[in-house]
């Protein structure tokens, strides 16, 4: 039996599986690696860590002794996560992690010295402390004896990957989120390079994910010189995991975040400048994605503060007594501020409408709501560019375990919600690598879980999220200046 594997350098750990030719997993292994906080906002690791944790998840997969022919390995990994190297390929300092944001005074410095829409036009996206560039950018200014030595620069996926085969290569997907890469052209941007002063010789070719780009070099001797493939940012590979492939598909994640994810068969520049425009792992494809900050973390914050004792089907139970509208609550989950579709870290949690009449009930099931509306918001910034009707929308995430949820997000939207099983980036990254070797990316097959649809509730959900949206913008305008 042919089998592939999938490796993901996770942000807490290296994770690998693998798959079969039909995609169902055969096994998995996990190593965990240490981030380090050298100063507030920071956050770093050790790039050598990655390659400890990739020998050890290799080896744990090999124990096993599955009765399979390897054909392929596929990376993916957290992204923007940014490595700056030598010639040799040599870290000059510690990986700067994707949750870094000592560079976010640099996105606002372009802004002003270039214009927000000339930005947008130059790389599909607003500019972010998360972009790799901001993060040279940031080197130059406060590390020269650093910046000075670079060569090189890769995400985390790309170094590891770079290590085991001796082939420095880049893929589109990753690129897309560096900040110098001509999203709708599929390739790195050498004119913005030149204009920032960023020496074009640092940069792996672009290729698209599901290419073959060396043979293993380093690793069991089961696995010695069989195809490794470019593979995918985590976003990007996760959606091919659970089959978002299709214009038709809507993804929804609630997670620790909130993230709405569009294919598009077309490149366009997205009509709001909170809506992040990647290439997708699919050759020919982009995406769309909209991340509000506090999804899942809104309800967690909930129970860790006034519910310790109660589970998180205590809490569901508990959100259910109430009728839909919450009695005429509102939640607006700006517990870390909010990106899309607000743009302002300075945005509060906010719960409005308490009477002495609500109970714990009608707060739980306000936050739920509230969530979804937020990610509603999100998707409106999306909307006009929508050409036809969705088919589907396919829920992931620790939230789509909550039917409740599931069934409030089916009302706001107005769309049947199929809930499918996560397998994770990492099973997206096998298939990546089983596309290179031999057959369709589409065709990985998904474990429906549930489908939910829409129900009566969808006219009261209409209302009160007109006065959701409507109190947003009022709040925004206290929060700084409004511009949603």
């Amino acid at each position: 039996m042919d089998a592939y594997i999938g490796l993901d350098v996770g942000t807490q750990g290296m994770k690998g599986v693998v798959v079969d030719d039909a995609g169902s997993v055969l096994d998995t292994a996990y190593a965990p690696y240490p981030t380090q906080s050298p100063a507030p906002g920071w956050q770093e690791q050790n790039p050598q860590d990655w390659l400890m944790a990739y020998d050890e998840v290799l080896q744990r997969l090999m124990a096993k002794h599955l009765p399979v022919v390897y054909r392929g390995i596929g990376f993916t990994g957290q992204m923007h996560t940014t490595v700056a190297c030598n010639a040799n390929g040599v870290p000059v300092r510690p990986a700067i992690l994707w949750s870094d944001t000592r560079a976010a005074g640099y996105g606002e410095a372009l802004e002003q010295r270039y214009g927000l829409d000339t930005l947008v036009r130059q790389t599909a996206n607003k500019p972010l402390a998360n972009f790799s560039v901001l993060r040279l950018l940031w080197m130059k200014d406060h590390e020269p004896q650093h910046y000075r030595t670079i060569q090189r620069v890769a995400v985390a996926k790309d170094w590891v990957r770079d290590q085991v085969t001796g082939t420095f290569m880049a893929d589109v997907t990753d690129g897309s989120g560096t900040y110098l890469f001509d999203v709708g052209r599929r390739q790195w941007n050498w004119e913005w390079m030149q204009t920032l002063s960023i020496p074009r010789e640092w940069w792996a070719d672009a290729v698209e994910s599901p290419t073959v780009v060396g043979d293993l070099r380093r690793g069991p001797e089961a696995l010695q010189s069989i195809p490794v493939v470019a593979g995918a940012g985590d976003q990007e590979a996760s959606a091919v995991g659970t089959g978002l492939t299709n214009e038709g598909d809507l993804g929804v994640s609630i997670g620790t975040s909130g993230v709405i994810f569009w294919p598009r068969a077309g490149f366009s520049l997205p009509p709001h400048p909170s809506i992040h425009a990647f290439c997708h792992a699919v050759p020919g494809m982009w995406h769309w994605m909209a991340v509000t900050q506090s999804a899942a973390l809104s309800l967690r914050w909930y129970r860790d503060a006034f519910a310790p004792t109660l589970s998180y089907r205590d809490l569901d139970e508990l959100a259910a007594s109430s009728p839909a509208g919450s009695r005429g609550l509102l939640f607006f989950p700006y517990l870390q501020g909010e990106r899309a579709p607000l743009m302002n870290a300075q945005a509060q949690g906010t719960l409005m409408g308490l009477r002495p009449e609500h109970q714990a009930a009608d707060i739980v099931r306000a936050i739920l709501e509230g969530v979804v509306f937020s990610l509603f918001h999100a998707w409106l910034m999306m909307k006009p560019a929508q050409k036809k009707s969705l088919e589907r929308m396919v829920a992931t995430g620790g939230g789509a375990q909550s039917t409740l949820w599931m069934q409030i997000l089916a009302d706001v939207f107005q769309i049947p919600v199929t809930v499918v099983d996560d397998p994770g980036a990492a099973v997206g990254a096998a298939w990546l690598a089983r596309r290179a070797v031999g057959g369709d990316v589409k065709e990985l097959s998904r474990r429906v879980r549930k489908v939910v649809e829409p129900s009566q509730n969808q006219g009261i959900y209409a209302e009160r999220f007109h006065a959701y949206r409507s109190m947003a913008m009022n709040l925004n305008g206290l929060w700084g200046k409004e511009r949603v």
